[in-house]
């Protein structure tokens, strides 16, 4: 019951309710019992006011008061006259009992005057008394009022009394309605609950009502759609991204099934058949190796664990190693690649830097990004083409760009082109042909994003049309305080390679 949060509601309401219940009745109380004592004292002190007034200006007083007393007859109080010596003179009938008298006498012996109380016996709560001298003919009197206290007990008592007994039906009362309230404020969390309970994989695309959307509950249902809808869109991107890269695995792996069971199936078959066998499942191990590494990497990255190590290094000589290691695939393919050159609509662009282009920044992670550039831009160059590699300094960032005279990226795959395992459908002449040029995973730019923008920097395409297309990456210098020492540049990387 008490991991219920409606049972929690109510025995917080309840307890709260109770120590505001106890203070306030314990307050009340107090002042209750000031305010009789107060008006009680007020009582004694105008009675014994009015006939003091009275007797002195009487000449039945003269018979020490009997008949004058005849005048002030209470029921809650009684009038006494005692003579100086404490002997009572006279006495109005009362409640008062003879030991009342005889306390009342042993104070009025000891020359007290104003309010006293006179305590009584085991069951007696005593008496309250107002005494004030008085002369009359010469004569000393003490007029004394008193007053039983035990109808002030009685009456606080049941004052008492119903406080004890109205503050735990009070708070029975207001525990039922808490619970109430509570069971009727939650009941749209436990609709809330109930729907999110059936929601699954394979009904993501269903939301919790939202009833009002401007108080506390609505708030949490409107949280609670908005996670749906994001885990709605991981649950996609993630099947669509199982789906393709199941796809783009499917086919090296077809070929080399098929190349093996080839090659076994026929005994007599020549070396140079191996051979080729051979060659075709080595180049579809390649091209299996690099999906599954590129996988690896962007599982590492969604997760956030890919470990950056970050060194001092010369961007120029990357960039030269770069081009150097796609220098023979760019003689396969007739296209001429150089760093710093002049393309077909780009001019010479010579890097305007008074220093050698130190960054700090994780070396292998920018070599990759740059090699996937590179090698998009050569898969849709046509022969005869260029690529060009430029290296820019724009205050304390680097700017990259790589540019092509290839087919150009339609219009509307410009915005796509980032998206994972997303391919664009292009047309490459080829010697008097054309042929649909669509290779690769689709995994080449939307890595070299990331790895731009891990560093601090940015991935963009900057043109595309029909005199080519052209990239550009920015990258901050990094913290030159990092540790280890920069090798210098064997050579000058400006040179056409």
């Amino acid at each position: 019951m008490f991991h219920s949060v409606r049972a929690r509601l109510t025995l917080w309401y309840t307890a709260v309710l109770a120590v505001v219940l106890v203070a306030f009745s314990g307050i009340s109380y107090v002042f209750l019992t000031r305010e009789i004592r107060s008006s009680a004292d007020a009582a004694l002190a105008t009675t014994a006011s009015e006939f003091t007034a009275a007797f002195a200006n009487d000449a039945r007083a003269a018979n020490g008061g009997s008949a004058a007393l005849l005048d002030f007859r209470y029921s809650d109080r009684a009038l006494m006259v005692f003579s100086a010596a404490g002997r009572l003179v006279a006495s109005s009938k009362s409640h008062l009992d003879a030991r009342d008298e005889t306390r009342v006498a042993a104070h009025i012996r000891a020359h007290l005057q104003g309010f006293a109380t006179l305590p009584g016996g085991v069951q007696d709560e005593g008496i309250r008394i107002y005494a004030t001298p008085i002369d009359v003919m010469g004569i000393r009197y003490f007029v004394v009022v008193a007053h039983n206290l035990h109808d002030q007990a009685e009456r606080l008592e049941s004052a008492a009394r119903a406080l004890f007994l109205g503050i735990p039906v009070a708070l029975l009362l207001a525990a039922a309605g808490g619970y109430g309230l509570a069971r009727t404020s939650l009941a749209p969390v436990t609709t809330m609950s109930l729907k999110a309970r059936q929601i699954g994989a394979e009904t993501l695309t269903e939301r919790i009502t939202v009833e009002n959307d401007r108080d506390e509950l609505g708030f949490l249902a409107t949280t609670l759609n908005e996670l749906l809808e994001r885990l709605q869109r991981a649950f996609e991107s993630q099947r669509s991204f199982m789906a393709d890269a199941s796809h783009e695995m499917r086919t090296p792996m077809a070929i080399i099934q098929g190349e093996a069971d080839v090659a076994l199936s026929r005994p007599d078959r020549s070396t140079d058949e191996y051979r080729e066998s051979i060659a075709i499942i080595q180049a579809s191990a390649r091209k299996l190796t690099r999906i599954v590494e590129s996988l690896f990497l962007l599982a590492r990255s969604d997760a956030g664990r890919y470990p950056i190590m970050k060194t001092r290094f010369y961007l120029d000589e990357m960039l030269a190693d770069c081009v150097r290691a796609m220098r023979s695939v760019a003689a396969q393919r007739e296209v001429q690649l150089s760093l710093f050159g002049s393309g077909k609509d780009l001019p010479r662009a010579e890097p305007a830097r008074t220093e050698d282009p130190l960054i700090v920044a994780d070396e292998a992670l920018l070599h990759r990004m740059v090699l996937n550039l590179i090698d998009n831009a050569l898969k849709f160059t046509p022969p005869g083409g260029s690529v060009t590699v430029t290296l820019e300094t724009a205050g304390s960032t680097y700017v990259i760009r790589v540019a092509d005279t290839g087919i150009g990226i339609p219009e509307d795959d410009r915005e796509r082109v980032f998206d994972r395992f997303y391919r664009v459908e292009r047309t490459r002449p080829s010697r008097g042909s054309t042929s649909s040029v669509s290779t690769g995973a689709g995994l080449g730019l939307p890595i070299a994003r990331w790895i731009a923008e891990i560093h601090g920097g940015s991935l963009r395409m900057e043109s595309s049309g029909e005199a080519g297309t052209r990239f550009v990456i920015r990258l901050p210098r990094g913290d030159d305080s990092a540790a280890g020492d920069a090798r210098r540049p064997a050579e000058s990387a400006s040179s056409s390679i």
